[in-house]
């Protein structure tokens, strides 16, 4: 009797041990589950202030816990941490573009403002709900991935004897050196992206076909010629052709900045 006893407690014991371990599992899942949600890009769509903007986007890059997006009239980017449904974000910057209205401006303060107080953050079906304890800040709805891709900057240099091409597309950077040979491909990292996306909002794209190239050395072969172009949002907007390695200062900042991040070749003339 004792031993059926101490037999049946054994069996007990035991399935309390698989139950626990399952629900542990359980809920490992599901927090693996609302993380793997969480990345991506979001819209919001509902924030405490009269006249929403549209197209204000967070997005979360969790192989590197960085998070970026479009707060009104800047490029916003930082860190974020989580654990469970807890949420903190860090080290929030953003670009220096004035904004054109005082609403834009209203909306971007208060949606920068509501960052800075997220304590955590729920998930339902495709929406994002970002809370200061209970008190909602700001939701957002998960929206198919261009992954960015409404930038593109190529630049081309070319001459007789020597070809370069980069191009920096959907946060990558291609860089082919000849006319033969397939291009190298590697990732532009989220700095260097913000980077760009910095560089990008305080030109004047509409005004890149009427800049004039500083010199004309391409004109009689004594320069490779140099070709620059911006797309955003489905639009292309083309500098006239210069020679290689003297773009006009307008877009100086920009030329150096990809020249660091693709670090092609020397050119040659």
């Amino acid at each position: 009797m004792k031993t059926t006893a101490i037999l049946l407690f054994a069996i007990i014991l035991n399935a309390c041990g698989t139950s626990s371990q399952a629900t542990s599992n359980l809920s490992n899942d599901n927090m693996k589950s609302v993380q793997e949600t969480l990345n991506g890009t979001f819209t919001v769509s509902e924030m405490e202030v009269e006249n929403l903007i549209k197209d204000l986007t967070i997005t979360f890059d969790e192989a590197n816990s960085k998070v970026s997006g479009f707060s009104g009239c800047n490029n916003f980017f930082g860190n974020y941490t989580t654990e469970g449904n807890t949420i903190k974000f860090s080290a929030l910057a953003s670009t220096k573009k004035m904004c054109a209205d005082k609403n834009s401006n209203l909306v971007e303060s208060k949606m920068m403002a509501a960052l800075g107080e997220v304590t955590s953050f729920e998930i339902k079906e495709d929406q994002l709900i970002l809370l200061n304890s209970k008190t909602k800040l700001l939701t957002a709805t998960k929206t198919v991935s261009v992954a960015q891709s409404n930038l593109k900057i190529e630049y081309k240099a070319h001459s007789r004897g020597a070809f370069s091409q980069i191009i920096l597309d959907n946060k990558t950077v291609s860089v082919k050196n000849s006319r033969t040979t397939e291009p190298n491909v590697k990732t532009c990292s989220t700095e260097d992206w913000n980077a760009i996306l910095e560089q990008v909002s305080e030109l004047n794209l509409k005004a890149l076909p009427t800049l004039e190239a500083p010199s004309k050395a391409h004109q009689y072969d004594g320069a490779a010629l140099a070709n620059f172009s911006v797309t955003k949002d489905g639009e292309t907007y083309s500098v006239p052709t210069f020679d290689a390695g003297n773009p006009n200062e307008e877009i100086k900042s920009l030329y150096n900045l990809v020249m660091k991040i693709s670090n092609p070749t020397k050119e040659k003339n």
